[in-house]
This record gives structure tokens, C-alpha cells and sequence, in this order.
């Protein structure tokens, strides 16, 4: 039987309730002046024609086996791997939605979730769906101007990540790295900054990516460090970057001369989140995880399979 336009709209509006906003049946029931069982067969109808499609999530594409053993071998709070089983779905997007399943679920009023620039973190960003709560504040950890709409910007990640959550979004408007360190000083004291700042030292959960020391990391591949300095740093002993900031094998900040004019996030206050959790993709970012770990700069990882099994290696 056809149905008109304003059923549709009714259809639609359960299916929303229901899936958007997570209503149970019987909340959405009450606050529509409706039977369960019509919204039962509205929501039924929602499927019929297309308005809603059922998929296994990303839950059912984690290895639970490599998370134990991850957790074990490295003393982590927390491990999420995943194992695509699709070529037509990527890994970034089955990990991003993994990530945000669980930021969804911890995330509670009066939070503050720090989040990084970067493909993993975008990933996250892309797959995250409101949470319980929108007394939230999600903060850039990372100074970034520029070109905000490529997907990976800090400014970016920040702002999708803060209207998938229905939190409120905090970003830093500032170069990650500016000229000399009176430029620096300067920002750090501008009120607007200031107040950024003091948010990231309260944060609940730090979300970042973890870089390698290759023109593949964001820092170099964004322009924020020339490419000109990769070999240099590498030679001194750098063995990843999370924020724009360095940090040697044993996961101990890594002197540069980049260090006074940075603005993101210090490997100190980061230490400082109760959860840390580095989002990574690739074995060629085994070294620099492994590292972070080491120096207790994480608590929680992210990763695919592979470069979880590398990663226990």
C-alpha cells in the first residue's frame, strides 16, 4: 500500500529517535502519543524503504585475542585492534568507528577529550555518533591554520569530532609552529589561547596519532616541519612524534630547535590523561609506538592487526 508523504516524514522521525538519538522503543512511544507496536512497524517500514540499513559493526571486526595479548605484554589500560574483512571497507574507517564506539560509551558530562591532527584521528572523528551526554569539550591539541577543510586538519578533526558528539569544540587557532619564541610567548598569553590551554591540562581522554619519522607523519606531510629536517632528526635519534613534539626510543621528550615555538600540546601534560589513547595504522609506525609505550607517553592503542602483531614482536 502507498503510503503518503506525511507517514514518511513519521518514519522517519521514529527511525532518528531510535538510531540517532538511541531512544527505546517505549520512550519513543510515550513522547509521540504512540502505540509500541506502531513504532515497532514504523521502524520495520524505516528499513523497508531504505532509510535505515543494518551492518555488522565494527565491534564484530576486532580481534579480541590481540587486544589481550597487547594489553599484557604492554600494561595497557585499554587495546582495540581491528581486522577488516572487507576490501571494500578500509581499514582507517574500521578503526575510526571502533575508536568512536568507545569514546561514545566513556565519554560523560563535564569530560574534556583532547584530539590530535591525522589520518587515524579523522577516521575516529568520521565514525563518532552522538554521546550520552552534551555537557562535553572537545579540545585541538595542535595549533592549525590554513586549509581547515581537508579532513585531517587539527581544526578539522576538532569540529567534526565535537558535532558528531554533540559536544562544544575548542579549537586552536594558532601555527603549530611559529616564527621564533616571542611569537610564541606572545600567543601563549593572548587570552583566547590561554583558555585552550587550561582546557587541554583538564582533559579526561587524549585522542593522537602517533607519526614516524618519515615524510608520511602529518607534521612533515602538512608542512608544519620541512621535509628537509627528517633525515636530521632521525640521525639524532627521534623515533616518533606525537602533537608536532619528539620523542627518542625510550619515549623521552627529544630536544629540537622546534621545541620553544611550538604550539600544541607538551608530551608532559599529555602524560597527564587518565586515558591515552595513540591511533595507528601501518608496521612502518611500529618503532614509534613501541617507543610512546616505553615511555609511558600511552595507556591505549589503536591499531589493525598487522601492525598489532609486529607490534608484539
Amino acid at each position: 500500500m502507498a503510503r503518503n508523504r506525511r507517514d514518511e516524514e513519521m518514519i522517519l522521525r521514529i527511525a532518528r529517535m531510535r538510531y540517532d538519538q538511541r531512544l527505546p522503543q517505549n520512550e519513543i512511544a510515550r513522547m509521540l502519543a504512540l502505540s509500541e507496536s506502531t513504532v515497532s512497524r514504523f521502524l520495520k517500514a524505516a528499513m523497508d524503504l531504505g532509510f535505515v540499513e543494518i551492518q555488522i559493526t565494527s565491534f564484530g571486526l576486532r580481534d579480541f585475542e590481540l587486544e589481550r595479548r597487547l594489553t599484557s605484554a604492554f600494561g595497557l589500560d585499554l587495546a582495540i585492534v581491528v581486522q577488516p574483512r572487507a576490501s571494500s571497507v578500509s581499514t582507517y574507517e574500521v578503526l575510526g568507528r571502533a575508536v568512536a564506539s568507545v569514546i561514545e560509551e566513556r565519554m560523560a558530562a563535564g569530560m574534556v577529550l583532547g584530539v590530535s591532527d591525522g589520518d587515524t584521528v579523522a577516521a575516529v572523528a568520521a565514525g563518532i555518533r552522538r554521546a550520552k551526554s552534551s555537557e562535553i569539550d572537545v579540545v585541538s591539541l595542535i595549533g592549525g591554520v590554513g586549509a581547515p577543510q581537508v579532513p585531517t586538519h587539527s581544526s578539522e578533526v576538532c569540529r567534526v569530532l565535537a558535532n558528531g558528539l554533540g559536544a562544544r569544540a575548542w579549537q586552536l587557532p594558532v601555527p603549530a609552529i611559529v616564527d621564533d619564541m616571542v611569537a610564541a610567548k606572545v600567543l601563549l598569553e593572548t587570552a583566547t589561547v590561554r583558555s585552550v590551554f587550561d582546557l587541554i591540562r583538564r582533559m579526561s581522554i587524549a585522542l593522537v596519532g602517533i607519526g614516524s619519522i618519515s615524510p608520511r607523519a602529518t607534521v612533515f606531510r602538512h608542512g608544519v616541519i620541512d621535509m628537509s629536517y627528517i633525515e636530521t632528526i632521525r640521525a639524532k635519534g627521534a623515533a616518533g612524534t606525537i602533537c608536532g613534539r619528539f620523542y627518542g626510543a625510550d619515549g623521552k621528550p627529544f630536544p629540537t630547535e622546534f621545541d620553544d615555538r611550538t604550539l600544541s600540546v607538551t608530551l608532559d601534560d599529555l602524560r597527564r590523561a587518565p586515558l591515552r589513547i595513540g591511533a595507528a595504522v601501518g608496521e612502518a609506525k611500529v618503532p614509534a609506538i613501541a617507543a610512546a609505550l616505553k615511555g609511558g607517553l600511552l595507556n591505549a592503542i589503536a591499531l589493525d592487526a598487522e601492525t598489532a602483531r609486529r607490534l608484539l614482536q
